[in-house]
């Protein structure tokens, strides 16, 4: 079979006769990835807090959300997508730990905006090496007919630190009396955030000890140059995919970021009790999409079907939820319709990731994961906050006006995605069959 640029040369990579992690593995590392949200996720459940103290805008807020998260954390990702997977995992994946929470600590101690989004700048590059190298650890370990679900496993902890992030946020500044964290000389959002650290430091020292024996994923094989040229030969197959999946997490994470304030403003609930209640929503939702979304697409795989109508069912039902949102009012109609667009969007994001794996030679997928991760976070992350708080402050107004904003962004994206998905179905299953005869070569 004749190669066309970007392929690899299989026969290269040496294999690896066993599996680097067992399910115990796979669990730390997904909740390494669920602490890593809830630090992500700080800002949005201090939003109002945030917005108070500092005198900030909607877009100033958006802004600290995601473009000063993402500023630092998309060349690190590409580079830990490069490299990464040919380094030792403990040392690389505590230390990154260790990092972002060091990271997370600066921001409760933060005197201005500008302080906020030096202690995001350096949030983004530390936890910018964790998902692509426990991703490469966890493709490499995965058992065959299991890898949608393994990788479901991981995602999981994402979605869910968001919960954790909005549950253990609420707590702690329930907690926290103004009176003792003025005692500390800290306003109560400060102390909260520097309680929800303080369990970090047993995370890192159990990648530490954990990890300390496993070599890495990938002693050689293509870097971030070979994913490059893969991607800008099959513009239809990959490039599709990555559109469609841009899209998804623009949806996802403008929800992740605004969900706490829009049921703080719309249903008149205090930055504690909005943030308990999205928490505990999440909570149950996200492992709900995600897990549902690693069966549904194992079941396509091994049909030799594509991603296209998870990632679609599930922006549906993410959409449907932001226009319910928008008009909810009460408490329980917040509720239920956050519940659809957190299990939908997180659905369709699963299927986008698991949907990457068969596309690509096993030899590329961690610089594909790193350029897949890098891409996703700067359309995602980096826009749907920002865009979300663009509209609240110059189209609409009053309580309900940043939920009409959500789902105003939640649908352009939905749509963006579904069309590219939709577009890149048969692009994406020539590509999965090409992938196939280019592994039995």
């Amino acid at each position: 079979m004749a190669r066309r640029p970007g392929d690899w040369c299989l026969k290269s990579v040496r294999p690896r006769p066993d599996p680097l992690l067992d399910a115990s593995g796979v669990t730390l590392l997904a909740i390494g990835h669920f602490m890593a949200f809830v630090d992500r996720a700080v800002p949005s459940v201090y939003a109002p807090a945030l917005k108070a103290e500092f005198h900030l805008t909607d877009t100033q807020l958006g802004a600290l959300q995601g473009p000063a998260f993402v500023a630092l954390y998309v060349a690190a990702t590409l580079m830990a997508g490069h490299r990464g997977h040919r380094l030792r995992p403990a040392p690389l994946l505590a230390g990154a730990a260790a990092l972002w929470s060091a990271a997370t600590v600066a921001l409760a101690f933060a005197p201005h905006y500008g302080g906020l989004l030096a202690a995001r700048l350096v949030l983004g590059l530390a936890q910018a090496a964790f998902a692509p190298a426990a991703l490469a650890l966890i493709v490499a370990s995965a058992p065959p007919g299991r890898l949608s679900r393994w990788v479901s496993m991981f995602t999981s902890g994402s979605s869910m630190g968001r919960s954790g992030a909005l549950l253990a946020g609420g707590l702690a500044l329930g907690a926290v009396s103004s009176v003792g964290a003025l005692a500390l000389g800290q306003s109560p959002w400060r102390a909260a955030i520097i309680l929800l650290t303080l369990p970090n430091l047993l995370l890192v020292a159990l990648l530490a000890w954990r990890l300390r024996k496993l070599p890495p994923a990938g002693v050689d094989g293509p870097g971030l140059g070979h994913a490059l040229a893969r991607l800008a030969a099959r513009p239809a197959g990959l490039g599709l995919h990555f559109l469609a999946a841009g899209g998804v997490i623009l949806a996802v994470q403008a929800g992740a970021a605004w969900a706490p304030s829009i049921v703080n403003r719309a249903c008149g609930l205090g930055p504690a009790a909005s943030a308990l209640l999205a928490g505990a929503v999440v909570l149950v939702a996200a492992p709900t999409g995600h897990l549902a979304a690693g069966w549904l697409m194992d079941r396509r795989l091994r049909a030799d079907g594509g991603p296209v109508l998870v990632l679609a069912g599930g922006l549906g039902l993410a959409v449907l939820g932001a226009v319910l949102l928008a008009d909810a009012s009460a408490p329980a109609s917040a509720a239920a319709a956050l519940f659809l667009l957190t299990a939908g969007g997180g659905g369709a994001a699963l299927a986008a990731l698991a949907g990457l794996q068969p596309i690509c030679p096993a030899p590329l997928r961690p610089p594909m994961t790193g350029l897949y991760l890098a891409f996703v976070t700067v359309v995602g992350l980096g826009l749907g906050p920002l865009l979300t708080g663009l509209a609240s402050d110059r189209l609409f107004s009053g309580p309900h006006g940043l939920a009409m904003a959500l789902a105003v962004v939640t649908s352009g994206a939905a749509t963006l995605a579904t069309l590219s998905a939709l577009l890149g179905a048969a692009p994406w299953r020539r590509l999965a069959g090409e992938t196939r005869a280019l592994a039995s070569a």
